[in-house]
């Protein structure tokens, strides 16, 4: 399929279309347990990997990764002087005039691809993510040449997944950075005036969002604390009282080492479930902290005009995109805003 000019993603739609296995699932079913966690579906990059890994052509490359050195075990990718191939290894199963050809095809386009000017980040690059598989967009960036000479540049967002699966899974959710810019420009100075008009009543109501999420799963956390302290406590009294019961010869050595050890281990278990507890409590006072740190920060922006990259990094955590809908002939997009510190306001 590559050496006749398919593309890769192309290449990925027509093995998910005949429903072959990717790799990692092709191993598990027949080799392996039988499943695992990772897609069902080819991606894009799994059909770039395969089509330039010569182990079939018969060549077994190594050293291709290492730590940084015997103080560093941080792995990493060794420069391709450094790897080490043995031909003929194992039996070929494409044929070394198919393997050339495609890895010129590979090549080339490489080749186009660096030839390419770097893109510099969009404005909401890394900040968008899928409603409904929950992976991030990616920007597109498209250019339309008018009659007078004159040259109109669009971009726009999609789902990463449904074009790494060449349109195999998901769908488009595709939204245009101007439109999109608009409505988070309109909701920010929404919130600044919300915030200016009656900050007070604007901190309650986020407090009282936040409080009635929390309120059965906190009540359930600081009863268990209380019976974990309670535990806790009664463990270092029996473990003190085994002590002196090997003093005075009322247990044995061995029975003494096989009781404390247990009591041990079930400290150590009690000790960090406590300590994840009163984490989570910690995180829900910051929460509440955190409320007043975004009211400071949007208030700033009551008569926000434009909106650049600093200014989304700074309010914006993430923006969920769902697909587009047409209800009562109305195109419809359903957009949700999820801001540092506080979320979805």
């Amino acid at each position: 399929m590559r050496y006749s000019g398919m593309a890769y993603g192309k290449i990925a739609v027509t093995l998910n279309g005949r429903g072959i296995l990717p790799p990692s699932w092709h191993w598990a079913v027949h080799y392996g347990k039988g499943s695992c966690n990772r897609s069902k579906l080819w991606a894009y990059a799994t059909v770039k990997c395969l089509l330039n890994d010569d182990v079939y052509l018969g060549t077994l490359t190594q050293n291709c990764t290492g730590s940084r050195s015997y103080k560093d075990k941080t792995m990493i990718h060794k420069p391709e002087s450094e790897w080490i191939s043995h031909e003929n290894a194992h039996e070929a199963i494409i044929q070394p005039e198919l393997w050339e050809a495609v890895q010129k095809i590979n090549q080339a386009a490489k080749q186009r691809a660096d030839g390419r000017t770097p893109p510099q980040p969009a404005l909401f690059t890394g900040k968008l993510v899928c409603a409904d598989c929950g992976h991030p967009m990616v920007v597109s960036r498209q250019s339309l040449h008018r009659k007078n000479g004159t040259v109109k540049r669009y971009v726009s967002y999609f789902c990463s997944r449904f074009a790494t699966t060449g349109h195999s899974t998901c769908s488009w959710h595709r939204v245009s950075e101007i439109t999109l810019k608009n409505i988070v420009l309109s909701e920010i100075r929404a919130h600044g005036k919300a915030v200016a008009t009656d900050e007070a009543a604007v901190l309650d109501r986020l407090k009282q969002q936040i409080q009635s999420a929390n309120t059965s799963r906190q009540e359930d956390c600081q009863q268990e604390i209380s019976r974990l302290r309670r535990r806790l406590e009664e463990l270092e009294r029996m473990t003190a009282k085994l002590y002196e019961d090997k003093v005075s010869g009322a247990i044995s050595e061995a029975s003494f080492a096989l009781l404390i050890e247990k009591n041990e281990q079930e400290r150590v278990q009690k000790a960090e479930r406590l300590d994840t507890l009163l984490a989570g409590e910690r995180k829900s006072q910051q929460d509440i902290a955190n409320i007043q740190r975004w009211a400071g920060t949007v208030r700033q922006y009551l008569d926000l005009q434009d909106l650049n990259r600093d200014i989304v990094e700074e309010l914006i955590d993430h923006i969920e995109i769902g697909e587009r809908t047409v209800i009562d002939g109305q195109k419809h997009q359903d957009i949700k805003i999820y801001y540092r510190f506080v979320g979805l306001v």
